[in-house]
């Protein structure tokens, strides 16, 4: 049967009506796919019992979705010309264009609920992270664009969740992994977080709440800290850990707020570990990074241009009476003289010269802030040995998604520090893309829009280059149970290990095995790009009528795509084993260290 047609159903007064048919697994009683007008309007309403069928390589699932409502233009209004009216000249309704994409890509998949876990656990600090963002005027849709890999040792599994509103007793507070203990608030936001399976107590997660103010991940400083920063700030063991993120985006409303909140916790209690950190909302870019224990300085990133961060101090020349744009912890410039890190006389204040150029093999952190800059603004001709680089950028070409996928996938291929060249031996250069990352994402904020269509992690569980971009709306109950089912120990019913076996099996035969998978997870990837303005017209029509039934048709849209991508990762794993045993005399190994 086609996927979207007119069927006919007995009006209560007789006669028929024009509605549609949706093609269904299996039915129950009645047909499962007959929407039925609702008294005095113009749209379609079913509340059909589906019978979901989940074909994998494991085996088969079904999941029962009851009650569950679809909202459909009526088809006799797209057929008579109504929705040219009130679409204002587009013929074909959007809806319908969308029910038929959505059969086609997700309606196999079932829509699972989400648990909230409010758990957490210390892990060790990461092995370095990156990250780019973008301002609203950088890129291609006007939306604010962040992008992170969090890359770690590779066993720490990652997971997303949903945290709910809370309101709190009288007398609570937030513990963190230090012992430091803080008063919790009356009622924090709900968000969203993609993190690992101990938790975000240290800072490995991206998190968006329900205002679409959005942590965008941390970068490592340690390493690249100078030893009189070291020895004139100290950091405080029991000071706040990276979980403070966390506390201060669940009760921000704007990205200024937050990183306001989480610069006055800074001063007043300090911190554990020194780590950059990106936070930004549909209007507004900021950048927090820390010169020790109680030191610190936060920039907004101009509305026209990107920022890019790889575990190197970032923040250059700033200056302190441009409050718009620049906010710093109290008397840091008296501070930097008195301890002798910065000069008048050498010039302007500089807080990366102030605190950071601690790191011998600097290329470690700037050769990736190189590459990233030279896929977005060529024409700048950056030397890839330089030790310092500009802190904003105005991009060549608008910034897309797309475009940041391919940044966080980026190893140097075609220059001279390729990891995996065409011929020769590699490099040991440290890439964008490293086996280790755990996950990876691109953040996209939109204002004019409600958060939860506004607001999308598109989200990839394991290594960038071995994974796909999932676009999780902030509507969404939560993620199917694999994607939120993450241990350190391999686990056949976890979405991420799953995509960490990808990785595991490329690696050691990258150039001969990286084109049976990096493809597949770019096709994927297109195809959510194309329909991503049909999902969310229709998104926003439901939103008016039942925001609850907008949800879920997001939930059922993000949550087919996620475990399309898990079935499509255990077949991938199959033909590469299968590829790798039949070819093991024929395939090339690389000993890199990436």
């Amino acid at each position: 049967m086609p996927l979207l047609a007119p069927c006919g159903v007995p009006e209560r007064k007789g006669g028929k009506q024009n509605c549609l048919t949706i093609a269904c697994t299996r039915t129950h009683a009645g047909d499962a796919g007959q929407f039925v007008k609702s008294a005095g309007s113009g749209f379609l309403y079913a509340k059909p019992e589906l019978c979901l069928q989940v074909r994998s390589q494991t085996g088969v699932w079904e999941r029962e979705v009851s009650r569950f409502r679809w909202i459909a233009k009526f088809y006799k209004d797209a057929k008579e010309g109504m929705m040219k009216k009130r679409y204002q000249g587009k013929w074909l309704p959007a809806i319908l264009v969308t029910l038929m994409v959505l059969l086609v890509g997700s309606f196999s998949y079932a829509a699972e609920s989400l648990s909230p876990d409010r758990s957490v656990a210390k892990t060790e600090h990461g092995l370095e992270c990156f990250m780019v963002l973008a301002g609203k005027n950088a890129t291609a849709d006007g939306s604010v664009l962040a992008a992170h890999n969090n890359d770690l040792k590779g066993h720490e599994a990652s997971m997303i969740k949903k945290v709910p509103r809370q309101k709190h007793e009288a007398g609570e507070v937030v513990k963190f992994t230090s012992g430091l203990e803080i008063p919790q608030v009356e009622e924090t936001n709900e968000w969203m977080v993609l993190q690992i399976h101990s938790g975000f107590a240290e800072g490995d997660a991206i998190a968006v709440n329900e205002h679409q103010v959005c942590i965008a991940g941390g970068q490592a400083l340690g390493k690249d800290r100078n030893e009189k920063a070291r020895k004139a700030d100290p950091l405080e063991k029991k000071g706040l850990t990276g979980g403070v993120r966390y506390m201060a985006l669940s009760r921000s409303k704007t990205a200024k707020e937050c990183v306001t909140l989480m610069g006055e916790l800074y001063s007043k209690y300090g911190v554990t570990y020194p780590s950059g950190v990106g936070v930004v909302d549909p209007n507004e870019v900021w950048y927090l990074e820390p010169g020790g224990g109680h030191t610190w300085v936060a920039v907004r990133i101009p509305d026209d241009s990107y920022w890019v961060a790889g575990n190197g101090f970032r923040v250059g020349k700033i200056d302190p009476d441009d409050t718009e744009n620049v906010i710093l912890s109290p008397g840091l410039l008296d501070f930097a003289k008195k301890n002798g890190l910065w000069n008048p006389e050498d010039g302007p204040f500089n807080f990366r010269k102030a605190f950071g150029g601690g790191r011998e093999e600097y290329t470690f952190d700037t050769r990736r802030v190189w590459s990233a800059m030279r896929h977005l603004s060529p024409s700048l001709s950056l030397d890839p040995n330089q030790r310092e680089f500009p802190m904003f950028a105005v991009p060549d070409e608008k910034i897309t998604v797309k475009k940041l996928t391919a940044v966080l996938r980026d190893r140097y291929d075609g220059t001279e520090f390729a990891v995996n060249p065409v011929e020769g031996i590699g490099t040991k250069e440290r890439p964008i893309s490293v086996p280790s990352c755990v996950h990876t994402n691109v953040v996209q904020l939109r204002s004019g829009m409600p958060s939860d269509i506004g607001a999308i992690l598109w989200a990839g569980l394991g290594a960038a280059q071995t994974t796909t971009y999932v676009p999780y709306y902030f509507g969404i109950s939560g993620a199917p149970k694999a994607f939120q089912t993450a241990g350190p120990i391999y686990d056949p019913d976890s979405a991420f290990w799953a995509f960490k076996t990808l990785a595991i099996l490329v690696k050691p035969y990258h150039n001969q095995l990286i084109d049976m998978v990096l493809p597949v997870w770019q096709k994927m990837e297109e195809e959510a790009y194309q329909k991503q303005s049909s999902i969310e017209e229709v998104a926003l029509v439901l939103y008016k009528e039942d925001q609850q039934l907008a949800k879920s048709f997001l939930a059922t849209y993000s949550n087919g795509i996620s475990l399309k991508a898990l079935d499509t990762a255990k077949s991938l794993a199959n033909n590469l084993i299968t590829e790798i045993a039949s070819q093991t005399d024929k395939l090339q190994t690389y000993n890199c260290a990436w």
